[in-house]
């Protein structure tokens, strides 16, 4: 028992009813049997399983403090109300949205628009392109 793991152990056995005949044990009367312990293959399964004692009961929880309640008024309740997302791209639930609201949703309307002078001289130069190509008709 208390030698090294590897090393083997050796047993003198001797059977309780002892037989000469030489069917069994080939005709021996004694056994020499060899204990040595195998090692362990590291790439086997646990044999036990962890298993967690049961969960003791929580302590109470934290009260959480709060100011003394007050009445909500409309505009409160108004100031709180948040208005549903709308998409230009995904509509899952197919619900009719007017134009009005997608447009708000985009926020195109909120910034200022700016048309770059080059775009000026191009309208007035097709106007005038136009205009002469009338007079040849």
């Amino acid at each position: 028992g208390e030698q090294e793991k590897n090393e083997p152990v050796f047993i003198r056995y001797t059977p309780s009813q002892a037989k000469t005949d030489s069917q069994h044990n080939s005709g021996a009367r004694q056994r020499i049997i060899k204990l040595q312990e195998m090692p362990k293959d590291p790439l086997e399964p646990p044999k036990f399983r962890h298993k967690k004692l049961p969960a003791r009961p929580p302590s109470p929880p934290v009260p959480v403090m709060h100011s003394p309640p007050r009445k909500i008024t409309r505009e409160d309740q108004a100031n709180w109300k948040i208005p549903p997302c709308i998409s230009n791209w995904k509509n899952i639930k197919g619900y009719t949205i007017p134009l009005d609201k997608r447009l708000a949703a985009d926020g195109r309307g909120l910034k200022e628009v700016q048309i770059n002078d080059k775009f000026a001289t191009l309208s007035e130069a097709l106007y005038i392109a136009e205009r002469n190509a009338r007079k040849d008709i």
